[in-house]
């Protein structure tokens, strides 16, 4: 059996830092950073692969995918009308239909049955709860504040899933193990976009609206009765493709890769500017049709002065909510990012006497410092702090 190396994967184009993670020996590698599958939710993509010699096993690895599925026939016509990329856009499909899916792609006749479903190992599952948090956290403040836009949470989900497949290929039996951290949340938009008509038509829109019960949340996620829209997708895709009679050793390497797979801090930072820039401009451009709906109203209802004044004001005020929310968002990118880092990596961030920012395990419940600079976390009850202090420790807190 190949010895494990800790390898760090590049990009084969630039060289840039995708990812590091323990690897047999001797397998040929390959690391891609792409933008062809781009969409304005998820714009760069990193993928990754170590393959045998012989290619009896192939080790796979993509970095997140996120989609949109939107329900609300009222949004799917205006998303046609305003061009978004039809990359955007893919139908929810239940876990054991994607991951189902991805294996036969692999398999004759595109044919794979479904043997064993487990929990995918790893710093997902093992900060699920963190790492979901931070996920609405950040898809509200983004995408709740946009024109005309009142959102309603129906469902969320953050679960790494790992399936077991079997098939032939080439005549040959095969083994298809693959994972994915699926994230996602469905919900509704309060103020619907049919109210904003105004006239008969949205009034009408609006008493509908009002008589409807709140959705029902003891659906499955992708099932839930009332919604607009199902943003779903996943932190990152993990798959291993081998031989029948090489599936135990298969199994331990792909789990060896699966659990010390990291990636590289600049592509992720990377990844989400461009997704920042795309929302800034999708939030620009939404704001100019809102601009453009209101002053067809005032100009139906008073004269052509009083609405070039309205227009004017109005203008003034969206430029000035653009760049509020531009000041923002950009005030709490980093914190995003900083706690989705700590979240994965399983840390906490704290800051010593002197100003420095050092990383503990979240196991420690106190932290000190010594007078030479020296940090330890302790789990469990804090030590006398009479000894603390004859040893010269003090304890320092999170930033």
């Amino acid at each position: 059996m190949p010895t494990p190396i800790q390898f760090s994967f590049k990009d084969r184009t630039t060289g840039a830092p995708v990812a590091n993670a323990i690897i047999p020996e001797g397998y040929f590698v390959n690391a891609t950073i792409t933008d062809k599958y781009a969409n304005d939710l998820v714009p760069l993509h990193a993928y990754t692969a170590a393959v045998a010699p012989d290619q009896s096993i192939v080790l796979n690895s993509n970095s997140k995918g996120m989609w949109e599925q939107l329900i609300n026939p009222l949004m799917q016509q205006t998303a046609k009308m305003t061009g978004v990329r039809k990359t955007n856009f893919a139908p929810y499909p239940d876990p054991d239909r994607y991951l189902s899916e991805y294996a036969a792609a692999y398999m004759d006749g595109k044919k794979a049955a479904l043997v064993a479903t487990a929990t995918l190992p790893g710093s997902f599952a093992d900060n699920r709860q963190a790492i979901h948090n931070n996920f609405l956290e950040e898809f509200i403040a983004r995408e709740g504040s946009g024109p005309n836009v009142q959102l309603e949470i129906v469902n969320s989900i953050c679960e790494p899933i790992l399936m077991k497949f079997i098939g032939k290929q080439q005549g040959k039996p095969k083994v298809v193990l693959v994972g994915y951290e699926l994230m996602g949340v469905e919900y509704r938009n309060a103020i619907r976009p049919e109210m904003l008509m105004g006239g008969p038509i949205g009034l009408v829109a609006l008493l509908k609206a009002s008589s409807k019960k709140k959705p029902a949340k003891s659906a499955p996620f992708g099932h839930a009765k009332e919604r607009d829209s199902i943003r779903w997708g996943y932190n990152r895709l993990y798959s291993c493709i081998c031989d029948a009679e090489l599936e135990q050793r298969a199994t331990e390497e792909f789990m060896r890769f699966v659990l010390s797979f990291t990636p590289d801090m600049s592509f992720i930072q990377r990844r989400e500017q461009l997704a920042y820039e795309n929302w800034v401009a999708a939030m620009q451009f939404a704001n100019q049709l809102s601009a453009q709906a209101r002053q067809g109203q005032i100009q139906a209802q008073q004269r052509a002065i009083e609405a070039s004044r309205m227009i004017a004001q109005n203008s003034a005020q969206m430029s000035a909510g653009i760049m509020d929310s531009w000041n923002q968002k950009m005030a709490s990118d980093s914190r995003i990012s900083q706690a989705r880092s700590e979240a994965i990596r399983g840390v906490n961030t704290y800051q010593t006497t002197g100003g420095r920012s050092v990383e503990v395990g979240v196991t420690a419940d106190h932290v000190y410092q010594n007078n030479y600079g020296d940090v330890y976390g302790v789990s469990g009850t804090a030590p006398d702090q009479e000894l603390l202090n004859r040893l010269n420790w003090t304890e320092i807190h999170r930033r």
